[in-house]
């Protein structure tokens, strides 16, 4: 059981552009992160979606954009209906296709006045939209003449207008944050202590509670034992160090693992393959490596 968590906290995108619609009725049972930008669509039902710190209760007609390594999950409210569009897009496709002009990533990293990632659509935008998501769909699953250039055609429509949306909200209503107090402020030190050793006795001294209790509230709200959700930061943290060229052995000690040997052990089952690997194909690659 331990292992399959661990693995599957890190969902790389397996290739440039990936576009996927479901109308299953299931959740996301614990958090996990992806190697690319993603645009989530609610169509229909309501949700709590889990961003980092932050939890959100979203209704229909929901669009959400998130950030490579933002940790997220989802917890459906409503067990008759979950109709979603998401699709998962790299880097280097939304900077292929960018201009000095227009920055396709803007809905994704800025974060406009200070609100979360999220627009709320009115009945009209939302067909708008909803006919956009439904044509890329059936055209990205064609084999015909033009498909990948029409694909192309479809989703930068997609994003200029999704930007367009962020750009232009007016809506100035905070959305509350629904994550409960306690399991904030024990992510908010383990952000700010993740290089040292953190133990359930710390965390009991440093918050006030009891440290069995600390690490119930933070699997129920999360899916993730607290020691998993620190491995996974530490491990997302040696992943930049590696793109950014340092070496493995720097990018272990960076990253708070005292051990190289379990350093490669655990990176290996976060991401598939071994440090030096992941570092060779960002190398060949010149990006993010995408199993």
């Amino acid at each position: 059981m331990q292992k399959e968590s661990i693995e599957h906290i890190y969902n790389p995108i397996p290739e440039d552009l990936f576009i996927r619609y479901s109308d299953k009725l299931e959740g996301q049972s614990f958090y996990h992160t992806h190697n690319g930008y993603e645009l989530y669509f609610l169509v229909d039902g309501i949700v709590n979606y889990y961003i980092d710190q932050q939890c959100y209760r979203l209704d229909t007609k929901t669009i959400i954009a998130m950030r490579p390594g933002e940790y997220h999950r989802v917890e459906m409210l409503d067990n008759k209906i979950y109709k979603r569009f998401v699709i998962n897009i790299s880097s280097r496709y939304l900077e292929m296709h960018s201009t000095s002009h227009t920055n396709l990533k803007d809905c994704f990293n800025k974060r406009f006045n200070n609100k979360p990632p999220i627009v709320v659509l009115d009945n009209e935008t939302a067909e708008e939209l909803l006919t956009l998501y439904n044509s890329l769909l059936n055209i990205k699953k064609s084999a015909d003449y033009g498909q990948d250039v029409a694909t192309s055609s479809y989703v930068l429509l997609l994003l200029v207008k999704i930007n367009l949306l962020f750009y232009n909200s007016k809506d100035s209503t905070a959305m509350p944050n629904v994550v409960p107090v306690l399991v904030n402020k024990t992510m908010s030190y383990i952000d700010a202590h993740l290089l040292e050793t953190i133990t359930l006795e710390e965390l009991s001294d440093k918050l006030f509670y009891n440290g069995t209790y600390i690490s119930r509230k933070f699997k129920a709200a999360t899916g993730l034992p607290i020691q998993q959700y620190i491995l996974r930061k530490r491990i997302y943290l040696a992943q930049n160090y590696l793109d950014e060229g340092k070496s493995v052995t720097e990018s272990c000690m960076l990253s708070g693992f005292s051990d190289y040997s379990n350093f490669s052990k655990m990176f290996k089952k976060c991401i598939g393959i071994s440090p030096k690997q992941y570092q060779q194909k960002v190398l060949n690659n010149s990006q993010p490596y995408m199993v």
